[in-house]
């Protein structure tokens, strides 16, 4: 970029980081109102690619190389100070307001985001079928920190072997500078677009999938040259590039596939407002972009950024609920507030410190001095976490060691009040380690993605009558209950269960717009069952909140499916015996973090029985269309003629958002049996 076409500030820059902080926030308050609202921080990519590539690009134009040290010092004065404050506060507002539940899960982001790979966890976590149903935590939004933090340690790279070939080759910087972003940009570009379409949730979050937005930003810093001229045309580029980012904010939802091909229209559009510059005239932003509160926002931007949504996740988890329309502006304001004390206090005089602005050492030293401290800090939750569970664990064992005779479903009555089946108040399992309490069928449990459903034996493996646990992992949490019966009865237990797939021929919604794989190996599990010949019965179950794809059966989606495959099994002489789905715990916080919430009282997270059964389970429609399928019915262990309680006879009955404690579904066996065994007509 020719030097005198270059301008010292540029408003329409913080106008854009404004507009994409707000729509960020906008989107985190009230999602139905800006369900695209994410795509703020795609325009963030594209400001900060263009800003730090510039700022590059024109000290090797007059140093004729660049200082990596002097770089990366320059980026921690400048983004370090507040996040690390960010982090820390978070760390301290968790231990002291957020349920134990939450606690490692927080240290482990915590660290994640002091290092800057928060990205990376996520990805991981929203692939990993138990992970991806944890809850928000309050440092998630770091996520897209990192991405920028890690294309500043790869793309100064690209800059400096640009510098190096220059020297070399004596060829003007654009000319070698340009390629190489160019071919960088393609190939993120190129994977993003395929690897988006694959379905895999991660695309979100990984590096590789996001260096494309941030390098088109770079590009355009190397090729752009700032006129006076058309002022007509630059000024309908700018209004074409606003219009281009406000339908993506308003017509993406969370269900558009991301940051595939789509994420290029509010990169475009972000571009086109940049190329534009500063404009005049009758289409002119410059009215809106040189307001002041615009202006301030945009100064204030990653502080706010920083700050909102810790906010609303601790406001949510106060509340029980998300924020209506007046505490949403409750929370911006609070949000604004706290984001200017963040700038004038933390990003301001740290980035002006006279002691860090000498050598480039200092804050690079200091920088790394207050990382490691933050790091530090990051595992003190688990450790507070440990210790808590430590003391009720001991408290577990004096119960365990002389179980009271109402201990799990045998404290439970109609009324459903029996929430402990004993003096000592203790819960088991613990809250705090309730993820770790489920059905341990390991490697016998498919993926979401794996093409064919695993088989496994258990029981007694010389039994001469045969039971087959079909389903997914609704089905799966039976096999703590069903596999105690089936060796006390003899009976040889066969698994197929694979997670996220009811056991129905009809296809799921989630199947359809992702790489989901149900329908062929449920087909094969079908098939493989018939051809045995040597099993007897087939016990499933599923998860009632699913959404199956309309296939105009006349019956809901979902129930001819199921009694399609019901019916395929009894006509080869196999009994069939759905059990119906266990309840919903209540919305808001999942069920072991609003026990811990309020572990003196768990009352306080039953949910209403007709909440809990509220006629989604496709079950007993399914039955009417299956006359030789016989329904198991247990929904009494788990509701009384009000409630569904949390916790019965001290012991928790989630796991996590859905699935049932092992601990409970053994406390079911006996209940299980005599149900199972009338069903089949049989005197146990």
């Amino acid at each position: 970029m020719p030097k005198n076409d270059r301008r010292s500030f540029l408003p329409e820059i913080q106008a854009l980081r404004a507009l994409a902080v707000l729509l960020v926030v906008a989107y985190h308050l009230e999602p139905f109102r800006v369900p695209g609202g994410f795509i703020g921080v795609d325009v963030f990519f594209v400001i900060s690619g263009y800003l730090i590539t510039g700022h590059m690009l024109r000290e090797v134009a007059r140093t004729g190389t660049l200082s990596l040290r002097d770089f990366w010092a320059g980026r921690v004065r400048r983004i370090l100070p507040a996040a690390l404050a960010a982090i820390a506060a978070v760390l301290l507002a968790t231990v002291l307001l957020s349920p134990i539940t939450q606690w490692p899960q927080l240290g482990l982001q915590a660290l994640a985001s002091t290092f800057y790979v928060q990205n990376w966890v996520l990805a991981a976590n929203s692939v990993d079928y138990l992970a991806a149903a944890d809850t928000a935590t309050a440092l998630q939004h770091f996520w897209s920190l990192a991405v920028e933090e890690q294309f500043y340690i790869f793309w100064p790279l690209l800059v400096l072997l640009a510098a190096v070939l220059m020297r070399r080759s004596k060829r003007p910087l654009a000319r070698i500078v340009v390629p190489l972003f160019a071919v960088a940009t393609a190939a993120s570009l190129a994977f993003g677009l395929w690897f988006t379409a694959s379905g895999n949730p991660a695309a979100y979050f990984i590096t590789p999938t996001r260096i494309w937005e941030l390098g088109l930003g770079g590009l355009l810093a190397a090729t752009l040259t700032y006129t006076e001229r058309h002022r007509l045309l630059r000024s309908g580029l700018a209004v074409a590039g606003l219009a281009a980012i406000a339908a993506s904010a308003f017509l993406f939802t969370g269900d558009t596939p991301f940051p595939g091909a789509a994420a290029l229209l509010p990169v475009l559009g972000t571009m086109a407002v940049i190329a534009a510059g500063r404009t005049a005239g009758t289409l002119s932003l410059h009215r809106l972009v040189d307001l002041k509160p615009v202006q301030w926002t945009g100064n204030i931007s990653y502080s706010l950024y920083l700050w909102h949504w810790p906010l609303i996740v601790f406001y949510k988890l106060m509340a029980g609920r998300d924020p209506r329309p007046l505490q949403s502006l409750a929370l911006l304001a609070a949000s604004f507030a706290l984001a200017a004390l963040s700038f004038y206090f933390i990003e301001t005089p740290m980035r002006r410190a006279g002691w860090l602005r000498g050598r480039a050492w200092r804050p690079l030293a200091a920088g790394a001095a207050a990382t490691v401290l933050v790091g530090s800090l990051s595992f003190v939750p688990a450790g507070l976490h440990q210790q808590v569970t430590a003391e009720r664990t001991a408290l577990a064992e004096e119960l365990l060691a002389e179980q009271p005779a109402k201990f799990g479903a045998a404290a439970m009555t109609k009324r459903a009040d029996q929430t402990y089946g004993a003096d000592n108040h203790v819960i088991i399992p613990d809250p705090g380690n309730a993820a770790k309490d489920r059905s341990p069928l390991g490697d016998c449990i498919a993926g979401i993605t794996d093409a064919e459903t695993p088989e496994c034996e258990f029981g007694d493996k010389d039994g001469a009558y045969t039971v087959a646990l079909i389903g997914d992992s609704h089905a799966g949490h039976w096999f703590a209950a069903l596999e105690p019966v089936a060796r006390k009865q003899g009976w040889r237990l066969l698994t197929y269960i694979h997670n996220s797939c009811p056991f129905s021929a009809e296809k799921r919604v989630l199947e359809r717009d992702s790489d989901l794989k149900c329908t062929e190996p449920n087909r094969e599990t079908l098939k493989r069952i018939i051809e045995r010949d040597d099993v007897d019965a087939v016990v499933t179950s599923y998860y009632a909140s699913v959404n199956f794809v309309n296939s105009h059966t006349g019956h809901r989606p979902g129930a001819a499916g199921f009694a399609s495959n019901w019916n395929a099994l009894t006509e080869a002489g196999i009994d069939v015996y759905p059990i119906v789905d266990t309840p919903r715990p209540r919305e808001g916080a999942i069920a072991p973090d609003c026990v811990a919430q309020h572990y003196e009282d768990p009352q306080a997270c039953d949910q209403p029985r007709r909440k809990g059964l509220d006629g989604q389970d496709l079950t007993r429609e399914a039955a009417k269309l299956a006359p030789g399928a016989r329904v198991v019915d247990l929904s009494d262990a788990f509701c009384g003629t009000k409630v569904c309680p949390m916790v019965i006879g001290n012991v928790l009955l989630y796991a996590d958002k859905n699935h049932v404690t092992e601990t409970y579904m053994q406390t079911l066996v006996p209940r299980l049996e005599r149900k199972l065994l009338a069903a089949m007509g049989r005197n146990g």
